[in-house]
């Protein structure tokens, strides 16, 4: 997810990104340098990993690390900050019990020391902690109405109040109305406040499912869920390596499943219990011979469309945007030919200035699906449209290979676009993380050029557009940004980095006093203020 290449002075920086935070959870007046748009009123929310250790234990994954969410607030150009953990079980039972008792991403649990080797072996197969799937929800933040969910892969999800930051006790368990496994962090909403999200099922009746959501009712609160259902099931190529998936694009009629050969291995991840102590994680496996699939799907039916439309290998986490135009689908993702952000995501490969992190390139890239490509006449190439370079050809055993163009020079992860206004449709800009995790980048699609923001021991996370009051451009509001500011030994500071969303010129930082600390979010939301 995040390409690095780093030197020792740089790798000193960067290691303040992986550390525990204290939490905050009082608001703490930022210092607000320049003008912030009147118009700009409500909460940027963040989520990420904010504690490492546990005990004497650590995890071992970036994706592991407890749950602590953010808030920047924005009221009459004035800004605060706060932060608290989500109180999961997973964070709760640690704290108790001063060990990891919950197996996450790439970590597995520490055996209880009062239980023998054989109750030990009892409890991995049955939930003796009745904690069940990890509910250490530090991926992603949806809104639903007024109310704010903390996602992660498994079916749980945690209610959190979008001003203290507190957690409600009651877990929401999606795989109790669809019964599935995983779940994408990245739900899309449509323009009714309907819910679409992709899952994954594992064993005999493996399968990949789109799932609805409808909007709940307005007395439908703390479940929004409930009324979900699965629309359409897409076979998987293997049940026993099914492929693994973090995201998925979304048009007015279509959906877009990208089944790449990134897998799960199940028989490894059945005994990487004993053997490597790195759960799923471990269980990974990237083929670089293999193709990957996308598949097409139909909204309103949930028919999978017969047409198998193939490319090169790669990885993506993040879909950048996905629409339709003239009887095709455009594709945009941030791909990884090499297949290596999982492993790149260990923390003690983040944490080290040895790993080759400079060797794994993210670029964003779009690929064109054919509608029609059966009813094609010829083997030539099947792309229409002016103003790509992707190409699209008709193969002899009726597979359509796909070959995508690259959509700015440099590194993007953590892409996001004007996504209320342009999700979906046809789009110019694109906002995302660049450089060594230390650069934001605007991407402009027709001139495949950039703008880009950078600060010298700063460390941005994931850009997210707020569209002005009234705006008829694209690209006319403003770019937030939660920021770490390495200091000097281990200190660290935090701050809100408004740009303009046009020139992409510094608009105002707020800068947080000490004692409050930030550390790598992934992904966060922006609550307008009713």
């Amino acid at each position: 997810m995040f390409p690095l290449h780093r030197t020792l002075s740089q790798h000193s920086q960067m290691d303040a990104l992986f550390k525990t935070v204290e939490e905050s959870a009082e608001p703490l007046q930022a210092d607000v340098k320049g003008e912030i748009p009147e118009w700009l009123k409500g909460s940027l929310l963040r989520v990420g990993p904010g504690k490492f250790e546990v005990g004497g234990q650590s995890y071992n994954h970036m994706f592991d690390g407890l749950s602590l969410i953010h808030r920047f607030n924005i009221e009459s150009s004035k800004v605060t900050y706060q932060n608290r953990f989500l109180r999961s079980d997973s964070y709760v039972l640690a704290q108790q019990q001063n060990r990891i008792v919950v197996t996450e991403f790439g970590t597995n649990s520490y055996p209880d020391p009062c239980k023998n080797i054989f109750s030990r072996f009892f409890s991995y197969f049955w939930d003796t902690t009745g904690s069940g799937p990890s509910d250490n929800c530090n991926v992603n933040l949806m809104q639903v109405r007024d109310e704010v969910y903390a996602m992660t892969e498994t079916p749980l999800m945690r209610r959190v109040d979008p001003q203290t930051l507190e957690t409600d006790p009651e877990k929401v368990d999606r795989s109790k109305y669809v019964a599935l496994n995983l779940m994408t962090a990245h739900p899309h909403t449509d323009r009714d406040g309907t819910i679409y999200n992709m899952a994954s099922r594992f064993g005999k009746d493996g399968l990949f499912g789109l799932v609805k959501m409808p909007i709940p009712d307005e007395g439908e609160r703390n479940n929004p869920t409930q009324k979900a259902y699965m629309v359409a099931t897409v076979p998987q190529e293997s049940k026993t390596r099914p492929s693994y998936f973090h995201s998925f694009g979304l048009t007015d009629n279509y959906v877009v499943f990208v089944e790449q050969p990134m897998y799960i291995n199940v028989w490894k991840l059945m005994f990487s219990k004993f053997t490597s102590g790195k759960s799923v994680s471990a269980a990974m496996e990237f083929d670089n011979d293999a193709p990957t699939r996308f598949h097409v799907i139909e909204k309103k039916t949930g028919k999978v469309l017969p047409t198998v439309y193939l490319s090169d290998s790669f990885f993506a986490f993040h879909h950048i945007n996905t629409y339709e135009e003239d009887g095709q689908l455009v594709v945009d993702l941030c791909c990884n030919e090499d297949g290596d952000g999982v492993t790149a995501l260990y923390l003690e490969n983040l944490r080290s200035s040895e790993y080759p992190l400079g060797d794994e390139i993210v670029a964003a890239k779009r690929y064109v699906l054919p509608l029609q490509a059966a009813e094609a006449s010829d083997q030539g190439n099947l792309v229409t449209l002016v103003d790509t370079e992707a190409s699209a050809v008709l193969r002899e055993d009726g597979t359509v290979f796909c070959t995508p163009e690259r959509l700015c020079p440099g590194i993007v992860e953590l892409p996001r676009i004007n996504y209320d206004h342009y999700n979906g449709k046809k789009y110019q800009f694109f906002y995302g993380v660049s450089g060594q995790i230390d650069m934001l980048i605007k991407g402009d699609i027709q001139t495949k050029s950039s703008k880009s923001w950078k600060e010298t021991g700063c460390y941005p996370s994931e850009p997210i557009f707020v569209p002005a009051p009234g705006a008829t451009a694209e690209d006319e509001g403003v770019v937030l940004s939660l920021v770490v500011k390495s200091l000097s030994g281990e200190d660290r500071s935090v701050f809100l980095l408004v740009l303009d969303g046009e020139t992409f010129a510094e608009v105002a930082p707020a800068e947080v006093p000490s004692p409050a600390q930030a550390c790598m979010t992934f992904h966060g939301i922006f609550l307008p203020n009713a």
